[in-house]
């Protein structure tokens, strides 16, 4: 451009100079009537005549590959006078957008097709060119197509000027970047949002929520509140029905997590199950409050995955800045503390991070890891309950419970390890010792001249997950050279969450080759009748919640609930013990009903094993009842 423009240039000031010499050639001529400087006049003119000629063929050929140029380029041209305001854009620019090559488009007109939120943009790269603070324009904006579509161009453009380096003339050229603009979006929101659910995800909820304590820190309008969901049990469903079925249920409730949130709400999918919810500028709690409601209601009501019905709940944890923490970190650890706290209280509530929960989590923290050093420290231990036949007051068997004095010489209570055990996984590694050291105790007592009754021993749902449970116990007693009706497995109803799970396969394995089975806190879980035909249990055993409840005088409930517990048993063929017996009266109570066996503080606390051997093995039990039939 600036070349062809030094050319015109220098054509027309080559004209201009032989228009002015033949003018003085003809003034002078005629003034002195000279012939000669009149013929040279003459001469002059026609060769400026020739200049000019020329000069219009060459900007008629110039204009004309400029034409043909701006018809035939693939990307779209156009120029433009800063002056005069005049605009000119090729056919392929209007192609581009969906105009026919008669449509008319000048400066304002073009302003207008540019999309509103892109003009100031782009009126400021215009300006800055035309003043010389950029090399060349370069804008990427959207305009306005025939079909009422915004279509992303990228357009190049330089300015010619003059002596005075002011812009006389700006051209450049359009190309189409809309498909490139389309992909670079796809590819920055699968970078922030969830791809099953469309929801933003970790990375897009650190910058929210950076941003909302930084308004509420800035302009002390409220708190901001973090809400960390869990939907209850969701690995049950996946586990059932298949996680296609898990996944159109998470779309499902993040939709309807999404209708409970305001527009300046963030909702995120934090990974599996897991959602959080960011609300700023709210009180505490009344602002809140409302919100969980109607989110746990919404995430109760069915819903149909398929054709299978689906009903679930959801736990939620809230902290809230600043009461809660100052900084995004602190808030979601203590909300995501809060919501398993909520779990912990058996799902399908809220609660409201506490202090005192920071307190839990790091006594929790202190069990894990003193548990990981237990079994090599040698910190752990059994100890062992007495089971007897209420009829004849005989010893017919005794639970083996296990025990834990940790580095600190503190004994830590069961209920406190063992959950945590559990949710660790080192509960597999745990039951493993105790099996083994169970049987030790059987042979040691054995060893000594003593006959010790059966043994039970518990076993979670997690132990019976793992392949080859059944085959490592079985053979545990052979290489002892113990038979398999030393040992009775206990397990929770937990088991029957997965009635077609493998680990249904290790106790019918282990029921086959001898190993009695015994259905332990019946009733406080997830007890169906017909759970009773999946597994020939040998052994129903009555929850100390019940029991707890057959000599209050005020309660005619415990007892209809164990009469018709042991009706049931006899009905299935199996023999009833009840555990947690301290009072007398509970025991006469039972007596009454006739139940086949007892366990619990009235008779021994749990023992380690060489008081167990002197108190039971070597001396006897004493009677609780006058022998009136054999229990087996």
């Amino acid at each position: 451009m600036s070349d062809w423009l030094r050319d015109v240039r220098a054509r027309r000031v080559g004209l201009l100079v032989t228009g002015l010499a033949a003018a003085l050639c003809l003034a002078v001529g005629l003034w002195q009537a000279v012939d000669g400087v009149v013929w040279a006049g003459v001469g002059l003119l026609a060769v400026a005549a020739l200049l000019g000629w020329y000069e219009a063929h060459q900007l008629r050929a110039t204009f004309r590959a400029h034409g043909l140029a701006m018809r035939g380029a693939t990307d779209g041209l156009w120029s433009w006078d800063p002056v005069s305001k005049r605009l000119r854009v090729g056919d392929r620019l209007l192609a581009i957008l969906g105009y026919s090559s008669n449509f008319l488009i000048d400066t304002h007109g073009w302003l207008a097709l540019v999309h509103p939120d892109d003009r100031a943009g782009y009126n400021r790269a215009v300006a800055r060119h035309l003043k010389g603070d950029t090399p060349f324009f370069y804008f990427e904006y959207r305009v306005r197509a025939r079909d009422g579509s915004y279509r992303w161009i990228g357009s190049r453009g330089e300015a010619v000027r003059n002596r005075r380096g002011r812009a006389v003339l700006m051209a450049g050229s359009v190309t189409d970047v809309t498909e490139r603009k389309e992909t670079e979006a796809r590819i920055r929101h699968l970078a922030y949002h969830d791809q099953l659910t469309g929801l933003a995800n970790r990375a897009l909820l650190d910058d929210r929520l950076a941003l909302a304590i930084a308004r509420a820190r800035r302009g002390g309008r409220g708190g901001v509140a973090v809400l960390f969901i869990d939907i209850d049990r969701f690995k049950d469903v996946n586990d059932v029905h298949g996680h296609t079925v898990g996944d159109v249920l998470l779309v499902e409730l993040a939709r309807r997590l999404q209708a409970c949130v305001r527009g300046s709400d963030t909702l995120v999918r934090q990974g599996g199950d897991e959602f959080i919810m960011v609300l700023p500028e709210v009180s505490w709690p009344a602002s809140v409050a409302p919100v969980v409601a109607k989110l746990l209601e919404a995430v109760r009501q069915p819903l149909m995955a398929g054709e299978v019905e689906l009903c679930v709940s959801a736990s939620v944890g809230v902290s809230l800045f600043p009461d809660d923490g100052a900084d995004a970190q602190t808030l979601l650890r203590n909300a995501d503390t809060a919501m398993y706290d909520a779990k912990r209280s058996g799902g399908n509530v809220v609660r409201y991070f506490t202090r005192e929960m920071n307190d839990a989590v790091r006594a929790r923290v202190a069990i894990e890891s003193g548990l990981r050093q237990a079994i090599a420290r040698d910190e752990l231990s059994l100890h062992f309950q007495p089971q007897l036949c209420i009829a004849s007051g005989a010893l017919v068997g005794c639970e083996a419970l296990l025990r834990w004095r940790n580095a600190e010489g503190r004994n830590v209570p069961p209920d406190c390890f063992i959950p945590v055990a559990e949710s660790s996984g080192q509960i597999v590694a745990i039951g493993d010792w105790v099996v083994g050291c169970a049987l030790d105790h059987i042979v040691g007592w054995r060893a000594a001249g003593l006959s010790p009754p059966r043994v039970a021993i518990n076993v979670s749902a997690r132990q019976l997950a793992q392949p080859g449970f059944a085959g490592r116990l079985l053979a545990a007693l052979a290489q002892r050279g113990l038979p398999a009706e030393v040992l009775e497995v206990e397990v929770t109803e937990s088991v029957f969450l997965h009635p077609d799970s493998a680990a249904l396969d290790e106790l019918r394995q282990l029921r086959r080759n001898g190993i009695r089975l015994a259905l332990d806190d019946f009733g406080t879980g997830y007890s169906s009748l017909s759970y009773l035909g999946v597994l020939p249990f040998d052994t129903l055993k009555i929850d100390r919640s019940f029991v707890n409840t057959i000599d209050a005088p005020d309660d005619a409930r415990g007892d209809a609930i164990l009469k018709a517990t042991i009706a049931m048993s006899r009905a299935f063929d199996m023999q009833v013990l009840a555990e947690g017996v301290e009072r007398p009266a509970q025991l006469a109570a039972l007596q009454a009903l006739s139940c086949d066996v007892c366990q619990g503080y009235l008779f021994s606390p749990p023992v380690d094993g060489a008081a167990f051997a002197d108190r039971f093995l070597r001396a006897g039990p004493a009677s609780v009842a006058e022998p009136a039939s054999a229990c087996q």
